[in-house]
């Protein structure tokens, strides 16, 4: 894990930051601005992305194409010292987890997504990619101390690389509070508290997301808190997604049969959801999409083979499992029931063996 640069590169380096600070640079500019070759460009810029000295973006001009940007000195000084209090040879031994371990309070972070999530619910393994929470003015060095042979750090869209196996995906934390969001795991390392993270699965409202929510809220469902400021009903009310918990955890008890969440809470929570809201949800590209290819075929109907209208009818069935749900909490909800419904029977939750924590 060399975090120190050679003087050839270190030459490069200066050259660049002093032409381009934190502005974004290309391929081509570089290769023009240092007056070598190709092959050296893709060399120095390759060098300066494995230190973590360098980001790689795609361009908002052209998606296909990449962008630079370089780390700055302060940054990167920062990291050198980090790994000055480390012994060489165990530098090259550090997983994501010992870095996360070691930075400590350091800078401030949370683990959030998929990999948090499944912390909590150990259901649905997680991506590859690791979301973290952090503050954008320490995104240099972020990028600076946890990129390594195996590893890249990204601040916008993931770009994935050959011989590298994991991504580091970072987020903008102010919306709340890191230290206020955040809970220390066993092993050592910071992950965003359960309730906060319900809030941030349910703000991305896709498939994948709602399953990962109700996962977590059926395996810790004793430990979740349901009061207070930090309590789930709370945290929907600020942060306006009411109507999807109050959703999520009516179908929660309507497919089980049972009263699995307390219908106080659901009553609590559908009060904080009076006016009708024009929503669909969820609003992930792949359901949209069907809902909508579904809706423009039902208003084309007269051109259809009855196939087709047998399709469409099927379709039209899944999409509407929720209608009694939908009137009450003023949302299209598109949600095919048997998403929910699958991640309680794997849970064993029909059979009254839910895992609770």
């Amino acid at each position: 894990m060399a975090k120190e640069m050679p003087e050839w590169l270190k030459g490069y380096y200066n050259q660049l930051w002093e032409r381009h600070k934190n502005e974004s640079f290309t391929f081509q500019t570089a290769m023009k601005e240092l007056g070598i070759s190709k092959k050296m460009i893709t060399k120095t810029l390759l060098e300066l992305e494995k230190r973590g000295f360098l980001s790689k973006e795609r361009s908002p001009i052209d998606y296909r194409a990449k962008v630079y940007r370089l780390i700055s000195p302060e940054d990167i000084n920062f990291i050198v010292g980090l790994y000055s209090l480390m012994e060489k040879e165990k530098i090259e031994k550090l997983t994501l987890t010992d870095k996360l371990v070691f930075i400590g309070d350091k800078l401030p972070y949370a683990i959030t997504g998929s990999h948090a999530a499944y912390h909590y619910h150990n259901y649905l393994n997680p991506p590859k990619t690791v979301e973290m929470k952090i503050h954008l003015g320490d995104a240099g060095k972020w990028i600076a101390f946890l990129t390594d042979e195996k590893t890249r750090v990204f601040l916008g869209d993931v770009i994935e690389t050959r011989k590298i196996s994991n991504y580091i995906k970072l987020l903008d934390g102010s919306r709340r509070a890191i230290d206020y969001i955040r809970t220390l795991t066993k092993e050592g390392y910071y992950i965003e508290k359960p309730e906060f993270l319900i809030i941030e699965l349910l703000e991305r409202q896709t498939q994948t997301s709602i399953i990962e929510a109700v996962a977590i809220i059926l395996t810790n469902k004793t430990s979740l808190l349901w009061s207070g400021p930090t309590g789930l009903p709370h945290l929907a009310k600020s942060w306006g997604v009411s109507r999807r918990l109050g959703f999520l955890l009516d179908a929660i008890n309507l497919e089980t049969r049972k009263k699995i969440i307390n219908p106080r809470i659901i009553e609590l929570i559908k009060k904080d959801a009076k006016e009708k809201a024009d929503e669909i949800f969820p609003r992930d590209e792949v359901s949209l999409a069907k809902f909508r290819d579904m809706r423009n075929k039902i208003a084309h109907g007269v051109l259809l083979t009855e196939k087709e209208r047998a399709e469409i009818g099927k379709l039209k069935l899944q999409f509407e499992g929720y209608k009694m749900l939908s009137e009450k909490w003023g949302m299209q909800i598109i949600l095919p029931r048997l998403v929910i419904h699958k991640v309680l029977e794997d849970l064993g939750v029909k059979f009254g063996n839910t895992r609770s924590r």
